[in-house]
């Protein structure tokens, strides 16, 4: 155990303390990281020049103790035997949910009927706290993912290319079939196919438990980090993992959640390869994935496994499409595409897209997208990235045997680069 007080900016000196056992620290600081700054000064300070031995003040033995004492519980706590599973409180759990997300889509349904009774040029001049509102009750009913989706109606229309008012208004419409969509495929859940129906249940917000995980099987192969995405959700930061299996060219994302400033799990860099196994959570088609057992390894290489042509990856996202509608993004791998300037439809400047002879597809704005250009350098390389059926938004390509991958928070147009 080390502490120390720490001279701040406040008035008085903050007080860290660590145990290097853990490792683990506490701080009076208002910094809402953990280690904050102060607590991983003070451990460095004791790795250059250990401190000399003391009595503890009385702080320290109280957080100490503390620790201790959560320990303590937590293990008797893991000794106790576990409760049985109340199977009829579960079921009427189960049953007052459904019907609250009943509830939820019938009030959608008729406020998406207002909205396009009044048509969308209407809708696209409401302020957000329009949009807000049923987003809030679809969270009180229990669909989440329904309200993530209508908080980014708003969006879908500035974020479409900018090729006149018809096609912006189309992004709006699509986001709004989708919703649509979502509802009737909830009420006709006893239809569909076990791997379509869990992907309906997903967009709307049901949590995936780890008894349903635990009961997948195993997919194991050399998975290829590909890309970090991170990006905020809600008040709450999301972290995509895109992984590609070397032998069998399978995609994967794995997703992490955590709170604004709190560290994420750690997990494989950009350039290295997973070694082992995942478990592809319900849905159709398979994507979001989580880790089972493995190794981070050196990656043997930089490239692409299941790379196509435009025209390929293009059939590939309708496919998708027909066994999911309501999917908003898809990962495509294209082959021997070059970066070029796509003519507007409009007065505006030119796009940039990337294409091949058998098409082109639109680039998502991005800062990052120039250095992309640059390393391409006017020749063919493999592209990585989301595409939403408007743009393509890329997240990383290889050329001449190296992967080069947009740096996942780093807002600087520079690339991470792996062999």
């Amino acid at each position: 155990m080390i502490w120390g007080e720490i001279k701040g900016s406040g008035a008085s000196p903050y007080r860290t303390v660590a145990d290097l056992a853990g490792p683990a620290s506490k701080c009076t600081c208002p910094s809402r990281k953990f280690p904050c700054k102060h607590g991983l000064g003070l451990m460095l300070a004791d790795a250059a020049a250990p401190v000399a031995a003391a009595e503890p003040p009385d702080w320290v033995a109280a957080w100490a103790k503390g620790r201790e004492s959560r320990a303590t519980a937590a293990e008797t706590k893991a000794r106790e035997p576990q409760k049985p599973v109340e199977e009829k409180a579960q079921a009427k759990r189960r049953q007052a949910r459904e019907e609250r997300v009943a509830a939820a889509l019938d009030e959608l349904e008729l406020w998406l009927r207002d909205l396009m009774r009044r048509g969308l040029a209407a809708a696209r001049s409401e302020p957000y706290a329009y949009w807000d509102r049923i987003a809030g009750r679809l969270v009180d009913g229990q669909a989440p993912g329904l309200a993530r989706r209508v908080r980014a109606l708003p969006g879908l229309a500035a974020a479409a290319p900018a090729a006149g008012a018809a096609r912006r208004e189309e992004g709006l419409a699509l986001g709004i079939g989708r919703l649509a969509l979502l509802i009737q495929a909830f009420r006709r859940l006893n239809a569909l196919a076990p791997e379509q129906a869990a992907s309906v249940r997903a967009a709307i917000g049901y949590p995936v438990t780890a008894e349903e995980i635990a009961a997948r099987p195993d997919h194991t192969d050399d998975w290829a980090v590909l890309a970090h995405a991170v990006e905020e959700e809600d008040r709450i930061t999301a972290r995509s993992l895109w992984l590609v299996g070397r032998r069998t060219g399978a995609l994967a994302q794995v997703v992490d959640y955590g709170a604004p400033g709190s560290p994420l799990p750690p997990v494989p860099a950009v350039g290295q390869d997973f070694c082992g196994a995942l478990a592809f959570q319900p849905g159709e088609p398979p994507l979001r994935a989580v880790f089972r057992e493995g190794r981070a390894a050196p990656s043997p290489s930089g490239f692409l496994p299941g790379r196509v042509s435009v025209g390929q990856a293009l059939d590939g996202f309708a496919a998708v499409l027909a066994r999911s509608p309501w999917t908003e993004v898809w990962p495509l791998r294209l082959d021997n595409v070059r970066f070029g300037h796509l003519p507007g439809e409009a007065a505006e400047a030119p796009a940039v897209g990337i294409g091949d002879a058998t098409g082109c597809l639109a680039l998502r704005a991005n800062p990052h997208l120039p250095a992309l250009v640059a390393v391409a350098a006017g020749g063919p390389v493999d592209l990585f990235g989301t595409y939403d059926g408007f743009g393509l938004s890329p997240l990383a390509l290889v050329t001449e045997g190296r992967l080069y991958a947009v740096p996942a928070q780093d807002p600087r147009p520079v690339l991470m680069r792996a062999a």
